[in-house]
Parts: C-alpha cells; sequence; structure tokens
C-alpha cells in the first residue's frame, strides 16, 4: 500500500469523525443564517473529498521512508494530542510552551534551543492573541499571574 492511499484512507477516517461529531453541533437559538456545525461538516466533505481522491488515484509509488521517520511522526502526532488535551487546563501559554519544546527536541533541538523557543512562541503568541487581537485564551494554572 502507498503512502498515498495511507493518508487518504486516515484522511476519510478523519472526515467521518469530524462528520459525526459536527452533526451533534445545533445551536438552541441562532442570529446567523449559518449554525455551528457549518465548518466542521464543510471541512469534513473536504478532507473526505481529497481522502477519496488519493485512495482511487494515488501517486507514483515513493521509497518507504528512511528508519526513524515514522518514529517522529508518530511522536509529533502524540504531543499534538496531548497539546489538545492540555489546552485548557494548564492554559495557552504552559501547554505552548511544553509543546513547542517537545517538537523543537523531536526535531534535535538542545535543552537550551528547545526552553527559549517554547518561552519565546508561547509568550509572544499570548501576546499577539490576547492583548493585541484580544482572542480570549486560556490562562489555565497562571489564571492570576497574566
Amino acid at each position: 500500500m502507498s503512502n498515498d492511499r495511507t493518508l487518504g484512507g486516515l484522511a476519510l477516517l478523519a472526515s467521518l469523525g469530524l462528520l459525526i461529531f459536527g452533526w451533534g453541533l445545533v445551536a438552541p437559538f441562532a442570529y446567523e443564517p449559518v449554525g455551528p456545525r457549518a465548518f466542521p461538516l464543510l471541512t469534513a466533505a473536504l478532507i473526505g473529498i481529497c481522502g477519496l481522491m488519493l485512495v482511487l488515484r494515488p501517486g507514483p509509488d515513493e521509497a518507504p521512508n528512511a528508519p526513524g521517520v515514522n518514529v517522529g511522526i508518530v511522536s509529533i502526532s502524540a504531543v499534538l494530542l496531548a497539546y489538545a488535551f492540555f489546552f485548557q487546563p494548564l492554559g495557552f501559554v504552559l501547554s505552548t510552551a511544553l509543546m513547542c519544546v517537545a517538537v523543537a527536541r523531536i526535531f534535535g533541538a538542545t535543552w537550551m534551543q528547545a526552553g527559549l523557543t517554547g518561552v519565546a512562541l508561547s509568550v509572544g503568541s499570548f501576546l499577539l492573541f490576547d492583548r493585541l487581537l484580544d482572542v480570549v485564551l486560556p490562562a489555565g494554572l497562571l489564571s492570576g499571574v497574566i
């Protein structure tokens, strides 16, 4: 099975999950003609179409991934799932800093580089979104500090 077909199958599974999740989104009352379910359903449709195209018409076969590459892919995926899980309880700044440190380490950064990058990106992003753009982000454990 080619990488394209594998990715296409995963995309179809993701679109099915989005479809199931999005179908249950119903607003009790809405001021807009488009309710909360439109975006997940549209996203599910687009991902499903792309996944179906990859399954039915994959590109040319490529060499298999080099040893160790799949470990990196699974590691990054696990970090992103953990980020989504800890986003609310830890807050934006802490969860983003930890995620950036983990991703930087996976890509080979030193602890110093990863730590500085994680703190700079999380604090900088928080200041940009929260202070400049007025996007409310969860404070989490730092609720009394920030």
